[in-house]
């Protein structure tokens, strides 16, 4: 069920349908190499939260573009929002979500660059009492990729993404706007990155075109069987997070004792 299409009269139904549980898929509006729309990565969580949903019920926000993309503003189309404005953006979010019924929400991002943004945002509500419980979909990578995909490097408007694109609205994808070759990591960073160093132009200074291996192989039926392979994965978290009392419990428990610190029992008594 999409949020934005669900009338008021019938919200509160679908509230009870999904058992409270809500999901905010998260992208960015940047560069994907030549060939890609600028929304990528925001309209392939939507579309894979929307199917999900359709087979355990779950109410899903609209499209939403206000993660982390600092590494593609030296790239044409790209919106960066500041930090201060995206982790408020989406708390206040997150506590409409919860005010409206939906007090277990999953966020599930389509876009690599979040990967540090959003988990340190769950990692850190905790320390704002909230009523309701935000799980982080750390869903597991497709297995099979290595011998569907003809490639050998994946990650940005690539093999992969571009086959995705492809079966979600192909008209969207021009692949004949596609680089003439594809490209490999640079290794700008190798030293550096060899030493255990992470840098604020790490990912820049491997792929600074927002292209990685080689768009051209890209199918249609290869996105669907990688999309499909997302959606069961999402559809069992899904489930589990329906299912899950012990998470809720925990962190009522913690914000209680937080309040009040005290040495545990076991310290000193043991079991």
């Amino acid at each position: 069920m999409n949020w934005e299409k669900l009338t008021s009269l019938d919200f509160e139904k679908a509230v009870q349908t999904c058992q409270g549980v809500g999901i905010l898929p998260v992208g960015v509006l940047e560069a994907h190499s030549s060939h890609l729309p600028l929304g990528m990565d925001m309209f392939a969580c939507h579309w894979a939260a929307s199917r999900a949903a359709e087979i355990e019920p779950a109410i899903v926000f609209h499209a939403y573009p206000y993660g982390v993309n600092i590494e593609s503003a030296h790239l044409p189309g790209a919106v960066v929002f500041q930090r201060e404005v995206i982790f408020a953006l989406l708390e206040n979010v997150c506590d409409e979500m919860a005010r409206n019924g939906l007090d277990k929400i999953i966020i599930l991002s389509g876009h690599g660059g979040n990967r540090y943004f959003l988990p340190l945002f769950v990692q850190m509500l905790p320390e704002k009492d909230k009523t309701y419980t935000v799980y982080y979909a750390d869903l597991p990578h497709f297995p099979g990729a290595r011998d569907l995909l003809e490639g050998d490097e994946f990650g940005h408007a690539c093999e992969a993404e571009t086959s995705v694109m492809l079966h979600i609205d192909a008209d969207t994808v021009k692949l004949e706007q596609a680089p003439p070759q594809g490209f490999t990591n640079a290794r700008r960073n190798a030293e550096i990155s060899e030493a255990g160093g992470y840098s604020p132009v790490d990912w820049y200074a491997m792929y600074p075109h927002m292209y990685v291996g080689d768009a051209r192989p890209a199918t249609a039926e290869k996105g669907q069987i990688m999309l499909e392979h997302e959606v069961e994965a999402l559809v069992k978290l899904i489930r589990a997070v329906k299912a899950d009392e012990v998470t809720p419990g925990l962190l009522r428990e913690f914000v209680e004792r937080k309040q009040h610190p005290k040495a545990p029992d076991f310290w000193t008594k043991g079991e």
